[in-house]
C-alpha cells in the first residue's frame, strides 16, 4: 500500500519522516519527492502543478496512493524562515492539495531539530465512506419524492 510524501531533501529528516508514516499510518511504501524547502515553494501555482503532474501521473494513477503528506522541518536550508511561518506553509499547501485532489487524503508534518513529529491539518477522505454516504442521500431524496408526489 502507497502513499506519497513532499519533503525537504534533508538527509537529517527524510528518514525519520518515512519511518514516522510507516509506522503511525500502516504504509509500506513511501513514494517521496523531495526538494529543499518544498512547503514553501508549493504555494506557488506553478510549482504546485508541477509537483501534482509527479502525484497524479506516478503515485496516485500507477501506485494507488490516496494519502498524500507534505512536511518541512525546523533549520531548513531551503525555507529559511522561523517553524511557525514554515508550519503555515505547510498548512496552506494541505489546503491548496487538497482543492486541486479532493478525493485524496492530505496530512501536514512538522519535525523539529530533535526529531519530535508534530502532526497538523489533516483532511482525511474516505473515498468508500463519502460513497456509502451519497448512495445514503439519493436514497433518502428518491424517498422522499415519492413520498411527496403521493400527497
Amino acid at each position: 500500500m502507497f502513499c506519497t510524501l513532499i519533503c525537504c531533501m534533508d538527509g537529517r529528516f527524510i528518514h525519520i519522516i518515512n519511518e514516522y508514516i510507516r509506522a503511525n499510518y500502516r504504509y509500506e511504501f513511501v513514494d517521496t519527492i523531495t526538494d529543499a524547502g518544498p512547503a514553501n515553494k508549493i504555494v506557488n501555482e506553478e510549482y504546485l502543478k508541477n509537483v501534482e503532474d509527479k502525484i497524479v501521473l506516478i503515485s496516485i494513477k500507477k501506485h494507488h496512493s490516496y494519502h498524500i503528506f507534505v512536511a518541512g522541518h525546523s533549520d531548513c536550508a531551503g525555507c529559511p524562515t522561523d517553524d511557525n511561518t514554515q508550519k503555515g506553509y505547510i498548512k496552506k499547501s494541505v489546503g491548496m492539495i487538497h482543492e486541486r485532489l479532493p478525493d485524496i487524503s492530505v496530512t501536514g508534518i512538522f519535525a523539529d531539530e530533535e526529531g519530535n513529529i508534530e502532526v497538523n491539518n489533516i483532511i482525511n477522505i474516505k473515498k468508500e465512506a463519502n460513497r456509502t454516504i451519497s448512495r445514503f442521500f439519493c436514497l433518502i431524496l428518491h424517498l422522499g419524492i415519492k413520498f411527496i408526489h403521493r400527497i
